[in-house]
Parts: C-alpha cells; structure tokens; sequence
C-alpha cells in the first residue's frame, strides 16, 4: 500500500478542480481527499495500491491539463488512514 500527495498550482481554484478529481476517483479503489489550500494550491492525496493510486494521479494530469501548471508529489509506504475519498474543506 502506498500513500502519495500531489500539490497542484496554476488555476485549480474557483473552476470545479475539486469536483472533477472527486468524480475521477469514482473510476478507482482509492481513499484519500481534495482540497483547497489557502496559498491557491490544491492538495490532493491518495491511498491504496501502487499502480492503481499513480493510474489515478495520471488521469487527473491528462484530464485537468489545462488548470494545472506546477506539481509536486511525494510518495510513502504505509496503511491507509481513510475509508473513502472525500472532497475537504
């Protein structure tokens, strides 16, 4: 299992970025969240196996390519601390 945290900058507050994420999330078995953060980036994280997790981040960057400009991820080993994938505010 493994646990990976995406910083995403550029225009991903005020047009649906969180929403869209919490939809493409429907297509995958992870756990985790989106949200906000107050220096206008969006923090995403998600939980579970490693292929499926990175499946899931790499649909996000093909289907919001165009809010998005700057990404950092960090990624850890560990059990999942989240039983579902929420949008938090």
């Amino acid at each position: 299992m493994v646990r990976i945290e995406v910083i995403y900058k550029g225009r991903v507050q005020g047009v649906g970025f969180r929403w869209q994420v919490r939809n493409i999330s429907k297509n995958f078995t992870c756990t985790g969240y989106v949200k906000n953060l107050q220096d206008g980036s969006v923090e995403f994280l998600a939980e579970g196996e490693l292929k499926e997790v990175e499946s899931f981040i790499e649909n996000i960057d093909s289907k919001l390519k165009g809010y998005w400009t700057q990404k950092s991820e960090d990624k850890r080993a560990g059990p999942p601390h989240f039983q579902d994938f929420s949008i938090r505010y």
